[in-house]
């Protein structure tokens, strides 16, 4: 297709573990274990444990996924 569309899939699938990696260190420099709670029915979660759960999910997976332009219809890099 051309160079601008396998520029934007790259970008596309490599934002991910930036996006992991802001998030974690926003929660620990801004964040404040302790003072929000988030409760489901009798579920009760401390919200910066959530957030830094949820943004190391998010690293792992994106870390262990391999970008593929044949995903995107794309042909291969030579």
């Amino acid at each position: 297709m051309g160079d601008w569309l396998a520029r934007l899939t790259r970008f596309h699938h490599y934002h991910y573990p930036v996006v992991g990696i802001g998030m974690l260190l926003a929660a620990v420099v801004l964040g404040e274990p302790g003072t929000h709670d988030v409760v489901l029915g009798p579920l009760r979660v401390d919200a910066y444990w959530l957030v830094i759960a949820s943004s190391l999910v998010l690293i792992l997976l994106s870390v262990t996924d391999a970008y593929d332009p044949a995903d995107y219809g794309l042909d291969r890099e030579e």
